[in-house]
């Protein structure tokens, strides 16, 4: 494939590595403790899904909170067109350094999402971001001319401002060996469902051998969808077994936010 790129623009995001929705404003009078559960209980409040009356194009309507959803200029996910990305240096490309990790598996009614024990880390321009969770969607949310794989995998990473940098992995449906075979059968299947995996296990099994990359600056791609975010989307996609892809739909049918407008954000294709 040709050398393209999405170069990523430095921009800042306050808050956490979570999928979680941004707190909201409440009363001044709470103290700061005591706002801060009223905000959580909030935020929790809001229902959200993929489809219907509380699907992604009615995001920006389900609460004030959520307003860049609608308004954003940088929103993610985004289409990964290779004839309009710019080719980069392989300098540029990120660092990953994965170590084993145990990790908590819960299924939160948008996602199964994996918080992971401490450790591991990517560096990208010089600024080190520490893996909170990785979590997954199906179909893919970024798109490569406009074709979407079978699922996509997202590590979530934070700095130490809180900054975020996402790593996407395009999952390939394919018949024969999968990395994720042992992890499967541990995914929760219910609503606040957990699971823990308690003997470490490899992540870099979860990532493709080739490490070229797409850059650019996008969001969060659930609600409130704040932007700020860093993010990494690998060529090369990995293979789900189509036994895998069916289970994970069992559990969610849907759950990939459409494609956004890039606007003028530069698009960046790392060649590492």
């Amino acid at each position: 494939m040709s050398s393209r790129v999405i170069r990523a623009r430095m921009s800042a995001l306050a808050g956490v590595a979570t999928l979680a929705v941004v707190t909201a404003t409440l009363t001044s009078a709470a103290s700061p403790s005591a706002e801060a559960d009223q905000q959580t209980e909030k935020r929790e409040s809001v229902h959200w899904s993929y489809h219907g009356r509380t699907g992604p194009d009615r995001w920006a309507t389900l609460s004030e909170d959520f307003a860049a959803c609608g308004e954003g200029r940088e929103q993610s996910p985004v289409d990964l067109p290779t004839d309009a990305a710019i080719g980069a240096s392989s300098d540029a490309a990120i660092t990953i350094d994965y170590r084993p990790v145990t990790a908590d598996l819960v299924n939160n009614g948008h996602t199964v999402q994996a918080n992971v024990s401490p450790g591991s880390r990517i560096v990208v321009d010089g600024t080190p971001y520490e893996l909170q969770q990785f979590h997954f969607h199906l179909p893919s949310e970024h798109t490569e001319d406009g074709e979407h794989t079978a699922m996509e995998m997202h590590f979530v990473h934070a700095d130490a401002a809180g900054d975020l940098a996402v790593v996407g992995v395009l999952m390939e449906r394919e018949a024969g060996e999968s990395a994720f075979t042992d992890l499967w059968p541990n995914l929760p299947t219910e609503e606040g469902g957990e699971a823990a995996i308690d003997e470490a296990f490899d992540l870099t099994e979860f990532l493709p051998e080739g490490r070229d990359q797409y850059r650019y600056d996008g969001s969060l791609t659930t609600p409130p969808c704040t932007e700020g975010v860093r993010w990494i989307v690998l060529d090369d996609p990995v293979s789900v077994t189509p036994g895998q892809v069916t289970a994970y739909r069992h559990i969610f049918h849907k759950s990939n936010r459409p494609t956004q407008p890039l606007n003028d954000r530069v698009l960046t294709f790392v060649e590492d």
